[in-house]
């Protein structure tokens, strides 16, 4: 028996983590009060790749400062 998991962005799996990235930064930057310096620090990752990240999940920045 195969079981046949759709290779798209409507995998549950993936929207989960999608969601959860985002949820996770959004909490980093209104911890950080907007500064992407800071919450990328306190995220362990480099702040280019924040700021993908925020472009990619549609993240408005100043509603944070």
């Amino acid at each position: 028996m195969s079981i046949h998991i759709p290779d798209t962005k409507t995998n549950a799996l993936e929207r989960c983590v999608s969601d959860c990235e985002k949820a996770v930064i959004i909490h980093a930057l209104l911890k950080t009060k907007g500064d992407k310096s800071q919450a990328a620090e306190l995220l362990g990752i480099k702040e280019s790749l924040l700021t993908q990240k925020i472009h990619q999940y549609e993240i408005d920045c100043t509603q944070f400062e």
